[in-house]
């Protein structure tokens, strides 16, 4: 039943549903609010501009943590101009994933917010970061990357052919 003074909480139902199983490990921990990252979905001639950071084998798309008190598209705009000296011109929104990961032996809940940008990029593209790589790679070859998170690789496809905005839930940790 649900509490009056919360009318919109989850039942008893709900939450035992969410808290069960493999679920369970999803819950952000008490008291700890997600990360929220911004990110870009950059794709011209059925090739997608990703980021790694050297050493790693995980791939993302370019963007990243918004700063506090920062709006999500300033936070995307910052991050494309720091990260591969690239000028959003007009940005779509394209979903949410909702996650969560091991940083440190901590977990981390994370939410990515993912705009599409218009701007071509074919001509010249690259890193102004030491320890980041921008790459142009085929959009057939997403399900060969690790791609994080995972949740991208049905999220971007979909949005490329139907252009819905698109939430994906909580998924395992990565």
């Amino acid at each position: 039943m649900t509490d009056p003074a919360r009318p919109f909480a989850p039942t008893q139902t709900a939450a035992t549903q969410v808290g069960k199983g493999a679920a369970a490990d999803r819950r952000r921990p008490a008291g700890t609010p997600p990360r929220i990252n911004v990110r870009a979905l950059l794709v011209e001639g059925g090739r997608i501009m990703l980021t790694n950071v050297r050493g790693q084998s995980t791939f993302h798309l370019p963007g990243g943590p918004v700063e506090a008190g920062e709006t999500i598209q300033a936070a995307l705009r910052r991050q494309l101009d720091k990260q591969a000296d690239i000028e959003a011109s007009h940005v779509t929104f394209v979903g949410c994933v909702e996650g969560t990961r091991i940083e440190r032996g901590t977990r981390v809940a994370e939410l990515d917010v993912i705009f599409s940008v218009d701007r071509s990029w074919a001509a010249e593209f690259g890193s102004r970061l030491d320890d980041l790589d921008v790459v142009s790679t085929p959009l057939s070859s997403l399900g060969d990357l690790q791609l994080q998170p995972e949740a991208l690789r049905s999220l971007i496809p979909d949005w490329l052919q139907h252009g819905r905005p698109l939430w994906q839930g909580a998924t395992t940790a990565r």
